[in-house]
């Protein structure tokens, strides 16, 4: 099942990628991002209040620090790289942003590692040239 989550996150991602050419197009990155993170606040608000998760989770934010960093960070790092994305997008395109946006299972793989000592498997790094050959290729070909 978590496959199938994964190809459909992936899907809409893209989806997301094409629409977000466009508006970009017309309006600010931050006014889009701005209007989006308030409208996807409300919506999952109340859904996390429906499922009853809010106050729980609030409460486990709160007990434990180390958990409330990672929140944080996930925050600051989220809103860096949708800034970033957006200002790719703006320079080229979707399409090429996206090829090359890709390559951040080697970032995870790496942080995993830095922050967290999980392990890097020789696959991994090979799958992780391969990724960087692929966005070299992409570059080369669409300067």
């Amino acid at each position: 099942m978590w496959v199938l989550f994964a190809v459909s996150a992936s899907l809409f991602w893209g989806l997301t990628y094409v629409f977000n050419e466009q508006v970009y197009a017309k309006i600010s990155i931050f006014t889009s991002l701005s209007i989006t993170s308030l409208v996807i606040a409300i919506i999952t608000f109340f859904i996390s209040l429906s499922l009853g998760t809010l106050r729980l989770d609030l409460v486990a934010l709160t007990s434990s620090k180390t958990l409330f960093f990672y929140f944080i960070g996930g925050i600051v790092a989220l809103l860096i790289a949708e800034i970033f994305i957006g200002f790719s997008i703006i320079a080229k395109s979707a399409t090429l942003a996206g090829l090359v946006e890709i390559s951040y299972p080697i970032f995870i793989a790496l942080f995993s590692y830095i922050l967290f000592k999980n392990n890097v498997t020789t696959p991994t790094i090979i799958g992780g040239i391969i990724i960087f050959l692929g966005i070299f290729v992409i570059y080369f070909f669409n300067k």
